[in-house]
C-alpha cells in the first residue's frame, strides 16, 4: 500500500503485522485517515462491503453505505478526528450493493502522532444483529476484547494509572507462569527483579503524563529468569466511567536481535579466518584518520598478499589453500608485538593498520617482520610449503587523508613490490599510482580482448642444423591492443595468469594451433609440427589432458604434430605432479620441451625421469656464446648431457651466423631465432613455409 495513505506509519506497521491474526477474530477492525479515508481494513470488512482490499483502502465508507446512514457515520468520526472523543456507539448500516441492514456495537478511538496530533481513528465493530439487549451488547463487548487478545501472537495487557496489571493475556500468563488471578492487581515490581521492572514501569509513567503513544526496546525476565527482548507498543485510554489506564502491545524480538547480531558479524567479519573483513576495516581505518585528524598524529596501512597464491590454489585445491589462509591468519593474530587492527581483504591480502606510527623506519621494520612471519613454512596435509609474501604501505598525511586513498594507494606499492620480483616491502609513491591506473585499464582491456577474440598466434620457424630444413614452428601469442598497438606478452601474459584468465587464453592457443594444422594438412604443406607453451596453471589443470583429446579428434591431428613447452622451474615446483601429468600428456604421442633450460635449478635425477623429448637451450647462453669461451662450454656440456639422456636440443635467440656455426660444431640439433625468421603471421609464414617445401622438392 502506498505510504502516503498512513497517517501513523507505527500503528500501520502493526496492524499489517497483525493482520493474520486480526482477520481470524471475528470481528470488524478499520483504520482512518484524518481525512476519513480508509488505511487498513481487516477480511470482514471487506466481505461485508463486498468490495476487495484495493477498492476499499483510500476510499470514504459513503463509497459503500446507504448515504444516509453513512452521513450519520461520518459525523461520528468527525467528533473522534477532531475533537479526540473515544466513542461507544450502536450503529445501523446498509450497504449499497446488498441492501444488506445490520446492527453493530463500535468502539472508535483516536491515533495520535509523535507530536500527540490526532492522525486518524482506530475502530473495532461487533455485528449484534438480532441481539439488541445492553446484556447482549455488554457480552459482545467482551467477547470482542476476549478473542482479540487472546489469540494475538503478542503480550497484550491492560494497567492502571499506577501500574498494576488489569488485563493480561495467555501470553503474559505464560511468561510469569502464573495464573491470571496472581497477576491481575500486581505490578511490574512484584512480578520480576527491580533492575528489569524499573525500566518498564517509568515507559507506563511517561505513556500516561504525555497522553501519547509511545513505542521501545524492552528487557523482560520471565518465570525461567531468561532475560528476552521486546518491542512495545503502549498507548493510553479513557473509557467512560474509568479511570485512565494504558494499553500495550509487546511482541518478542530476541530471536530477531540475535539474527541481526549474527548478520552484523557476518557483514563485518571474514567467514574463513574470523578476523574482521575490508569493510570492518576500512571503517576502522576512517576512526582512525578522524581521530589522527584531530591529534595530528600519523598512521599507516600495510597490504600484504601472498606471491603467486593462485598457483597453490590450483596445486593443492581450495580446501589445503584455505587451511594456509586460516594459518597465516592464526600467525598474524597471535604477533603481540603487533600494535595495529589486522583484516582479511581476500584470497591471499591481509591488511593492517598502525596507528600512531613512527618514522618511516619504525614502520618498514614492522612490515618486515610481518613479511618474515608469513614467509615461514606452511605444513599442510603431511606436506611442507614455503611461501613468499609481497608488502605495500602507504601512510597519512602523506599519501592520503581518504580511506580509499589509503588503501588504493598500499596497493598499488603491494604491486610494486611484486613487480620488483616479489617477497620485499615497498612504500607508496606518487609515480605508482599512474602505473596502477594502467594496470586497471589494461586489465579491463585484457578480459574484452578474450571476450572479442582480439589475440593472434604468430609462428616462428624451427630449422634442423643437419639438412637446414623446417623442423617446426612455435607458436606465439599477440595482442594488438586497440589504441595501444602490439602488447608485449611479458606485460599482458603475467597479468592473464593473475587474474586467472590464462587457463582460457592458453586453451584458445591450443585450439587455435591445432585449426592451423588441420588447414596445413589440407593446404598440402606436409606434417608441419606446432609447439605451444604450457602454463603454470595449464599443467596443473585436472581439464588439461581430455581438452587435448578431444581437440586431436576433432581436428583429425596426429599427436606428434602437436608440441607442448613448459618451463623449467615449472618441473620443478612440484616434480611428482610435473612427471605424472607429462607423462599422459606423452602417452598421447604429443611431443615435449623444456623452455629456458638452464635459467632454473633443475635437479638432474628428476631431469633424467621427465618424460621429455628435448631441451629448448636459453638465449641468454647463445647471445655470447661466439665470443664467450664460458658460454661456448655451458652450451656444450647441455647439449653432451642432453644427448646422453636421449634428447634433441633446441638453440632459441640465434641471431648470428656465428652463433650458427658455433651451435652447429658443438652437435645442436634444432636452431630458432632471427637469423632464419622472425615470428610471422599465419599469411607470411605459409608461404615460408610452402617456400622450403618447394625448395626441398
Amino acid at each position: 500500500m502506498p505510504s502516503s495513505r498512513f497517517q501513523d506509519a507505527d500503528t500501520q506497521v502493526q496492524l499489517i503485522q497483525l493482520a493474520p491474526l486480526l482477520n481470524q477474530a471475528g470481528v470488524y477492525i478499520f483504520t482512518k485517515d484524518h481525512a476519513d479515508r480508509y488505511t487498513f481494513v481487516n477480511e470482514a470488512v471487506c466481505k461485508f462491503y463486498q468490495a476487495s482490499l484495493p477498492e476499499i483502502l483510500g476510499q470514504k465508507a459513503e463509497q459503500f453505505l446507504e448515504l444516509g446512514l453513512a452521513k450519520i457515520l461520518r459525523e461520528g468520526d468527525k467528533r473522534v478526528l477532531q475533537q479526540g472523543q473515544e466513542l461507544l456507539m450502536e450503529e445501523e448500516l446498509v450497504v449499497r450493493k446488498t441492501r444488506e441492514k445490520r446492527l453493530f456495537w463500535s468502539i472508535r478511538i483516536p491515533l495520535r502522532d509523535i507530536n500527540g496530533d490526532i492522525s486518524g481513528l482506530f475502530g473495532i465493530s461487533i455485528d449484534i444483529t438480532g441481539r439488541r439487549s445492553i446484556a447482549d451488547r455488554i457480552g459482545e463487548h467482551n467477547q470482542l476484547l476476549n478473542t482479540l487478545l487472546s489469540n494475538i501472537d503478542a503480550f497484550v495487557y491492560m494497567k492502571s494509572i499506577d501500574g498494576k496489571y488489569l488485563y493480561a493475556n495467555h501470553k503474559i500468563v505464560e511468561l510469569h507462569n502464573r495464573s491470571l488471578s496472581d497477576i491481575i492487581g500486581k505490578t511490574d515490581l512484584e512480578l520480576m527483579n527491580e533492575n528489569f521492572a524499573d525500566p518498564l514501569m517509568e515507559m507506563d509513567k511517561q505513556v500516561f503524563q504525555s497522553g501519547l503513544r509511545k513505542s521501545k526496546q524492552e528487557i523482560v525476565v520471565g518465570a525461567d529468569g531468561i532475560e528476552r527482548s521486546f518491542w512495545s507498543i503502549k498507548v493510553p485510554i479513557k473509557l467512560p466511567g474509568q479511570e485512565p489506564a494504558l494499553v500495550g502491545f509487546s511482541t518478542e524480538i530476541t530471536e530477531l536481535l540475535q539474527l541481526k547480531e549474527h548478520l552484523e558479524y557476518q557483514r563485518v567479519t571474514d567467514n574463513l579466518t574470523g578476523l574482521p573483513n575490508q569493510h570492518k576495516f576500512e571503517q576502522s581505518l576512517q576512526l582512525a584518520l578522524d581521530n589522527a585528524k584531530r591529534s595530528k598524529q600519523q598512521l599507516a596501512v600495510l597490504l600484504i598478499n601472498f606471491d603467486q597464491f593462485k598457483y597453490v590454489n590450483n596445486a593443492l585445491g581450495h580446501e589445503s589453500a584455505n587451511e594456509i589462509i586460516k594459518a597465516a591468519a592464526r600467525r598474524l593474530d597471535q604477533c603481540d608485538w603487533l600494535s595495529g587492527s589486522l583484516a582479511r581483504f581476500s584470497s591471499g591480502d591481509f591488511a593492517i593498520l598502525l596507528a600512531k606510527t613512527g618514522s618511516a623506519d619504525e614502520v618498514a621494520m614492522v612490515a618486515e617482520r610481518l613479511r618474515m612471519v608469513c614467509s615461514e613454512p606452511y605444513r599442510v596435509a603431511g606436506q611442507v610449503f614455503h611461501l613468499t609474501a609481497s608488502v605495500g604501505v602507504s601512510s597519512y598525511p602523506a599519501d592520503g587523508d581518504m580511506v580509499w586513498h589509503l588503501i588504493k594507494h598500499a596497493e598499488s606499492a603491494m604491486y610494486h613490490a611484486k613487480d620488483q620480483g616479489r617477497d620485499q616491502i615497498q612504500f607508496y609513491s606518487a609515480h605508482l599510482s599512474k602505473a596502477v591506473s594502467e594496470r586497471i585499464l589494461l586489465e579491463r582491456d585484457l578480459r574484452i580482448a578474450l571476450i572479442e577474440k582480439q589475440f593472434e598466434l604468430y609462428y616462428q620457424p624451427k630449422i634442423r642444423l643437419a639438412d637446414k630444413q623446417v623442423a617446426g614452428v612455435e607458436a606465439l601469442l599477440r595482442w594488438n591492443r586497440p589504441m595501444h598497438g602490439f602488447m608485449s606478452p611479458a606485460l599482458f601474459i603475467p597479468l592473464a595468469e593473475s587474474l586467472g584468465l590464462i587457463n582460457q587464453i592458453g586453451d584458445w592457443v591450443i585450439e587455435t594451433a591445432c585449426q592451423q594444422l588441420s588447414a596445413w594438412s589440407t593446404q598440402g604443406l606436409g606434417e608441419v609440427q606446432i609447439a605451444v607453451n604450457l602454463s603454470p596453471s595449464q599443467l596443473t589443470s585436472s581439464t588439461l589432458l581430455d581438452r587435448v583429446k578431444l581437440l586431436l579428434a576433432q581436428y583429425a591431428i596426429k599427436p606428434n604434430m602437436l608440441e607442448m613447452e613448459v618451463t623449467e622451474s615449472m618441473m620443478m615446483h612440484n616434480p611428482e605432479e610435473a612427471i605424472s601429468k607429462l607423462q599422459a600428456l606423452r602417452e598421447l604421442n604429443i611431443q615435449l620441451y623444456i623452455d629456458d633450460f638452464g635459467t632454473g635449478y633443475s635437479s638432474m635425477s628428476y631431469l633424467k625421469r621427465l618424460p621429455i623429448n628435448a631441451l629448448k637451450l636459453d638465449r641468454s647462453f647463445i647471445i655470447h656464446m661466439a665470443t664467450d669461451p664460458r658460454d661456448a662450454d655451458v652450451c656444450e656440456g647441455i647439449i653432451e648431457l642432453a644427448h646422453k639422456l636421449g634428447l634433441d636440443v633446441v638453440a632459441e635467440g640465434v641471431e648470428t651466423q656465428a652463433q650458427y656455426d658455433a651451435l652447429l660444431e658443438r652437435g645442436c640439433d634444432i636452431i630458432q631465432g632471427y637469423l632464419y625468421s622472425r615470428p610471422l603471421p599465419i599469411e607470411q609464414v605459409s608461404r615460408f613455409l610452402l617456400k622450403h617445401l618447394m625448395c626441398k622438392a
